[in-house]
């Protein structure tokens, strides 16, 4: 899918976002000896913010009702279901 515009910046600027916070020495900052739910602070923190990016990467990517086909082969298609 080609993204264009702020889609595009957007998409740099999660993954960027991403490489920072999952980077070995900030994450070393959530490690204490404290557990929520009886889970270590640095595995919540990972975990949940994992989860964060993931729901952020489909909400960007959902394509709108006046959004191009991805590629050729829908066109291609009907253009065959029409000569019949």
């Amino acid at each position: 899918m080609k993204r264009t515009g702020r889609m595009k910046e957007w998409s740099i600027a999660l993954f960027c976002a991403s490489l920072l916070f999952l980077f070995p020495p900030i994450l070393t900052i959530f490690d204490k000896s404290f557990f929520i739910f009886g889970l270590p602070v640095a595995y919540v923190v990972l975990y949940g913010f994992w989860a964060l990016v993931i729901i952020a990467v489909a909400y960007l990517s959902k394509q709108g009702p006046d959004a191009e086909p991805l590629d050729d082969t829908n066109v291609v298609l009907n253009k065959h279901q029409g000569d019949d």
